[in-house]
């Protein structure tokens, strides 16, 4: 079983309104890291992994506003240490790459949209082979060029995502859409957070494959969901292998799972609230389709009247190795619909 949770006791979419639409950002909307993000760790070779710090602090370090895809594309693949402001909705004809291949270091970038509408549309951001790095405020839409996904994480360690929008089309199928947040071949130490997902099919999955040859990769992928919005989408979190923890996320109108944990994953839900459910029963599950199910310890959760979910209970129960504080489940639908998204916070 990954250790990485500790053992213990205990996209722009249309112009259209969403449960999660303000007329302006509400004060005090929470904005500190919490999670695997914020834990320092070790690399393969045993190394020392500070915690994630992106471009450094957006009010000290240099800086930068780009408003072109060729201007984004070069900033993020710079060297050095950089926070970087997106102005503006830009339609990159791929990916935008943080790291040009496995073989050439990337990362230490914190990117940031201006307002409530900057970002990409037809093309996400690939954080393949990258370390440190923080997204925040962005919407990303109908990306369905190359692999499909909004946000690609593999082998990716250290990246904060957080107030972003993201989402495609749930009811196109065959549009190209993949992923909006997939994070495969190990990645670890992530944190998504304040995230609204809506309008897609399958939200995000942790760990790319179910066979046996890749579990030891994959074992070490860590990942928070926290304060989420899944509104209108076919899935929730799938997992394999490696742990997760959800806390005080908002399942709205899910057209099969909430989360999955399969193939040995270690997954800890807590604090979340899960409505409309079209299958209430699947609100969260130990077993999907992979043919090793996984483990869940799941407590205080609210689920649709009259469901008892059947999941493979971890044993001993799973415990965050952070410290966190939860919302009260009662609390989550009214400080998620409030702050999560883009908009709601401000930056230097």
């Amino acid at each position: 079983m990954p250790a990485a949770l500790a053992l213990g006791a205990a996209a722009c979419g249309d112009a259209r309104l969403y449960v999660y639409d303000k007329p302006g950002p509400p004060p005090n909307c929470p904005a500190t890291m919490v999670g695997y993000a914020a834990l320092g760790g070790t690399d393969a070779d045993g190394g020392l992994l500070e915690p994630t710090t992106g471009g450094g602090d957006p009010s000290v370090a240099p800086r930068m506003t780009v408003t072109t895809v060729d201007g984004l594309t070069s900033a993020l693949q710079q060297p050095d240490p950089l926070v970087i402001y997106l102005d503006g909705m830009l339609s990159p004809p791929a990916a935008i790459k943080v790291t040009l291949d496995k073989s050439t270091p990337g990362g230490n970038k914190t990117l940031i949209g201006v307002g409530d509408s900057s970002g990409l549309t037809d093309a996400g951001l690939d954080l393949s082979y990258a370390s440190n790095v923080i997204l925040r405020n962005l919407k990303i839409s109908k990306a369905h060029i190359g692999e499909g996904d909004a946000m690609t994480l593999l082998s990716s360690h250290h990246v904060w995502i957080d107030h972003c929008d993201l989402s495609s089309e749930r009811d196109n199928p065959t549009a190209g859409y993949d992923g909006l947040v997939d994070i495969t071949h190990g990645s670890s130490y992530i944190t998504v957070s304040w995230t609204v997902f809506h309008d897609h099919r399958d939200t995000s999955l942790v760990g790319f494959s179910d066979d046996p040859a890749h579990m030891m990769e994959e074992a070490a992928l860590s990942v928070t969901y926290h304060h989420n919005l899944f509104h209108n989408v076919e899935t929730g979190p799938r997992v394999r292998w490696g742990t997760a923890h959800l806390f005080s996320n908002h399942f709205q109108t899910v057209g099969i799972f909430g989360v999955a944990s399969e193939s040995l994953a270690a997954v800890l839900v807590d604090h979340n609230l899960f409505e409309d459910m079209q299958m209430p029963s699947m609100s969260i599950t130990t077993q999907y389709q992979d043919l090793m199910p996984g483990t869940m310890t799941e407590t205080t959760n609210q689920f649709p009247a009259g469901v008892t979910p059947s999941i493979m209970l971890a044993s001993p129960p799973l415990m965050a190795p952070y410290g966190y504080t939860p919302d009260s489940v009662e609390s989550v639908s009214t400080i998620v619909n409030s702050c999560a998204g883009t908009g709601k916070i401000s930056f230097p």
